[in-house]
């Protein structure tokens, strides 16, 4: 009941961003993301990075003074090939040239093969974007959420990726 509860949040705040979206900021781009050990404590190894731990796609935003909607697309190639979609919501703080930003929402996994899978989830997104006119470079990591007993956010199993966006 809780996760129809939030989806339903989103979709509303969704609709009613639409009409408004005519005046925000928009952006597109790519990006990139690893599935990192180094945050939970695990040294890097240059000998263990392959293609299963790297996904890549396209990324679009649309920001209006505190608050950022996000539509993050990758594709996982390797031994499990997926497409996963991250849609987040959230505030993004500008200072000067830096761009803080925190937003949650859910991800949807298709996995594709013999034994298609269709996953529903939820994601917190940390970010920091170094903007440079209509040119931002930024760095991101997101996290699985859990809401089945309250709020938990895994830490220790996320993606941290990069993100090149074009300002409109």
């Amino acid at each position: 009941m809780r996760k129809m509860i939030i989806v339903l949040a989103v979709l509303l705040a969704g609709l009613a961003i639409v009409p408004s979206a005519v005046f925000a900021d928009w952006a597109i781009g790519g990006a990139a993301f690893y599935k990192s050990p180094v945050l939970i404590g695990q040294p890097p190894n240059p000998l263990e990075l392959n293609v299963n731990q790297i996904s890549f796609g396209g990324d679009v935003r649309l920001k209006m003074g505190w608050f950022q909607a996000e539509g993050l697309v990758l594709y996982s190639a390797g031994d499990v090939q997926s497409l996963n979609t991250f849609l987040d919501a959230g505030v993004a703080l500008d200072i000067a040239i830096l761009r803080l930003s925190l937003g949650v929402g859910p991800n949807f996994t298709y996995t594709f093969g013999s034994n298609a899978i269709f996953q529903v989830g939820f994601n917190a997104k940390i970010g920091a974007d170094l903007v440079f006119g209509p040119v931002s470079v930024g760095a991101s990591y997101i996290m699985a959420m859990n809401l089945a007993s309250g709020v938990y956010v895994s830490t220790s199993t996320g993606m941290l990726g990069i993100q090149v966006l074009v300002w409109l």
